[in-house]
């Protein structure tokens, strides 16, 4: 089984190695790690691609760090399962770097100012979700009732967006998510039973 998911397990080391390092697992990453190793705009402005890299790995709190492995495990896990180590890592890595850059550059910099009066170009995000909603879009593409399984989620993240908004965040969940979607069917593999799941 774990020989089927070698990426799922080089990912969750690499998670765990760089939230140690930076002293997330102590309860919360620094702030001056955050700046250091975060996305942003203006990061992207100044060319510091790196920080597509480094913001994946790493959590803003021990607690989002447990959730991120748990999610980071189930996801990452099922989909290298299903379709096998490079497709995942083509698709995650592609998914999170197009996702994350598009929000910055679409979201975060015409809002800038307006949402909540803050410059939204200075906000340092972490995490690997983005490149995660994309492999669940790309899952629920595979399942038969793809259009159904399509609503569901993008139900469910609009209904996080109106319960409690968070602008980097969420807007990356809703993209990628309809961007592993999209993706998913434009490779035109055959579709997935859902009791071949269970």
């Amino acid at each position: 089984m774990l020989r089927r998911v070698p990426f799922t397990i080089v990912f969750l080391l690499v998670q765990f190695v760089a939230n140690w390092a930076a002293g997330t697992l102590d309860g919360v990453l620094p702030e001056h790690a955050l700046v250091a190793w975060g996305v942003s705009g203006i990061g992207l402005d100044r060319g510091e691609i790196d920080r597509l890299a480094t913001g994946t790995f790493l959590s803003h709190d021990l607690s989002m760090f447990l959730r991120q492995l748990v999610f980071a495990a189930s996801v990452i896990g099922f989909f290298e399962h299903r379709f096998g180590t490079l497709r995942a890592i083509t698709t995650f890595f592609v998914i999170d770097v197009f996702g994350t850059v598009a929000v910055l550059l679409l979201v975060a910099g015409p809002l800038n100012g307006l949402y909540i009066g803050v410059d939204t170009n200075q906000l340092h995000d972490v995490g690997m979700s983005a490149g995660g909603f994309g492999l669940i879009g790309a899952i629920a593409a595979s399942l038969r009732g793809r259009w159904l399984w399509l609503l569901i989620g993008a139900g469910a993240l609009t209904a996080k967006i109106i319960w409690n908004l968070d602008l980097i965040a969420d807007t990356a969940h809703e993209m990628t998510f309809a961007i592993g979607f999209a993706a998913h069917i434009a490779l035109r593999p055959a579709p997935l039973r859902i009791t071949n799941v269970i």
